[in-house]
């Protein structure tokens, strides 16, 4: 006998899996026109999602999936167990440096941010857990694209629309892949007010058997920087990296946050 699908769990499960697919997120009428549902059935789903943190609302008033959603995705495998690792590790990077430190990974060609810890002296950034932004001005997507090959990452934003949104951020593909090499040549990524004013950041790679998983920043304002800002920052971060690839290896846990391998 084959079983009938309930109707008001399965609109729930639609609703979920649409909004998902939409990074910028959607607009009430065009989940209602995309799934074909009556806006009077449609507004008590979306306000009881809402409310229980299923899903958010962004600046321009659309929804989007929120990271209690990404949780849930996680927990199955423990991997929130490898999360927790990494942030008591980052809250050690914060308490020598004293700037803010995050945590990401890439999907597609965004970068999204699972964990961050502040500093004693916060600054305001656009960056925030569950957030993403595009990997190209940021440091950390910059550490995070360096595993893949040249040939692989021109390939992936062979399409890529550019924005300035700055006058340092990267507006072509050759200068992509010069900045990639430096990452290479290093160890690290910098980014330099190449998507926001007035702050800068330094970020790592953090691989599992050899492949970038994720990776760690540390930003910065401008006016605390000095000539020795970097130096600082990225032998702080690099000397972490490696305690948290020893753990990972040591204790067998997995970064499989998203099915980016590079």
């Amino acid at each position: 006998m084959e079983y009938k699908l309930h109707n008001p769990t399965l609109r729930v499960v639609k609703i979920l899996d649409l909004i998902n697919n939409y990074e910028n997120g959607l607009s009430f009428l065009e989940i209602s026109t995309k799934l074909k549902i009556p806006k009077s059935t449609l507004s008590p789903i979306l306000k009881t999602l809402e409310m229980t943190n299923f899903i958010e609302k962004n600046d321009k008033g659309c929804y989007m999936a929120s990271f209690k959603l990404f949780q849930l995705g996680l927990s199955y495998s423990g991997r929130l167990d490898s999360l927790s690792m990494i942030k008591k590790q980052m809250e050690i990077v914060v308490d020598k440096i004293g700037e803010i430190v995050q945590f990401g990974v890439l999907v597609d060609n965004m970068v999204l941010y699972l964990e961050k810890v502040n500093s004693p002296d916060n600054i305001e950034i656009v960056s925030s857990v569950g957030k993403k932004i595009p990997a190209i001005y940021t440091a950390l997507g910059k550490a995070l694209l360096s595993g893949f090959s040249d040939a692989e990452i021109i390939e992936k934003f062979k399409d890529y629309e550019f924005v300035k949104y700055t006058e340092n951020s990267i507006t072509d593909i050759d200068r992509l892949l010069d900045e990639i090499h430096k990452v290479r040549e290093r160890g690290y990524a910098v980014e330099n007010q190449e998507f926001t004013h007035n702050t800068s950041c330094v970020a790592v790679p953090i691989r599992e058997d050899g492949k970038i998983k994720g990776a760690m920043s540390a930003t910065y304002p401008i006016f605390r920087k000095t000539e020795d800002t970097e130096d600082f920052i990225s032998k702080v971060l690099l000397e972490q990296k490696e305690i948290i690839e020893d753990i990972i290896k040591i204790q067998n846990l997995k970064l499989d946050f998203t099915n980016s391998e590079q």
